[in-house]
């Protein structure tokens, strides 16, 4: 509105001069007052076509047949259309096209840390793609979390540069040589949701080999055995194997699916570890399938 009365106000400029001192044209001194008072809105062409109505319908009918008066009554607008907001980014909407897909902050984090969490993130999201699949494995975890994927998805990592870095060698009352690799990962048994996985660093999941040291029972002292072999379950250290074994074992812990092996007593860890793979062996092996997991993003 604002743009159309200083338009109005300038033709009103032009003709004073040509009109003030007429006499015999009385309509210029009419004119003349209606430009000092503010101007009405009938007198303002909004430019658009007259229409009226049909009584028996109150659609407007733009452009009738019916003459229009001046009669600031026989103008009328076309009502506006309703158009029903359509978000395109919603999951039924049949085009997604410009929609961002949600941010996955953990592989951001991931990304971040370097060659290790490179590893880690490659092992993630095979373990993902399984989990997101029909399988042995993903209904093996589904016995307790309806979701695993989901749930998988929220956890978080974090690496210990500072972890066991010896594998201990010792001996039973039997004479038979015991070993204890450096552990490979940890989290809180039953934490579930949003928990953190802990992996050592000159653990399996990222080292194939570490030193040995000889652990004497009577307390004496340590001596160096030269380096070992390590490893999770079957699959050698460092493999991509060993990583998705360990993080799938981790996360049996983490749903409270297989027992505490804290320390490795009695071999329990080793047992969990079989039970893994009694479910998971043939995913864990199997090749990536990269197009499912894309689809399912």
């Amino acid at each position: 509105m604002y743009s159309a009365r200083r338009s109005i106000l300038a033709v009103v400029v032009l003709f004073m001069p040509s009109l003030s001192g007429t006499v015999a044209f009385p309509q210029a001194v009419k004119f003349t007052r209606r430009a000092a008072d503010p101007l009405p809105l009938a007198y303002i062409s909004l430019g658009r076509a007259p229409c009226t109505r049909e009584p028996a319908n109150t659609a407007a009918v733009p452009n009738a047949a019916t003459p229009a008066t001046d009669d600031v009554n026989s103008r009328c607008e076309t009502p506006p259309l309703s158009v029903p907001t359509v978000n395109p980014c919603k999951p039924s909407s049949p085009s997604q096209t410009g929609c961002n897909a949600p941010r996955d902050l953990v592989q951001e984090e991931l990304a971040s840390m370097g060659k290790p969490g490179q590893k880690i993130l490659r092992a993630r999201e095979r373990v993902l793609e399984i989990l997101q699949t029909e399988n042995a494995c993903s209904a093996w975890f589904r016995g307790k979390d309806s979701n695993p994927a989901a749930t998988f998805r929220t956890l978080s990592f974090t690496v210990d540069r500072k972890g066991e870095d010896f594998v201990l060698e010792s001996r039973n009352p039997g004479n038979l040589k015991i070993f204890r690799n450096p552990y490979v990962a940890r989290v809180f048994q039953g934490d579930g949701s949003y928990a953190t996985i802990t992996i050592n660093l000159r653990g399996a999941f990222f080292s194939p080999m570490a030193r040995a040291v000889e652990v004497q029972k009577e307390g004496g002292p340590s001596s160096l055995l030269g380096t070992r072999v390590l490893g999770v379950g079957p699959y050698a250290g460092d493999s991509m194997h060993a990583q998705i074994l360990a993080l799938l074992h981790e996360f049996g812990h983490l749903v409270d699916l297989l027992p505490t092996d804290e320390g490795d007593q009695d071999g329990k860890s080793v047992r969990n570890t079989s039970e893994v793979l009694r479910f998971c062996r043939a995913e864990v092996e199997s090749k990536s399938k990269r197009g499912a997991l894309s689809a399912a993003r």
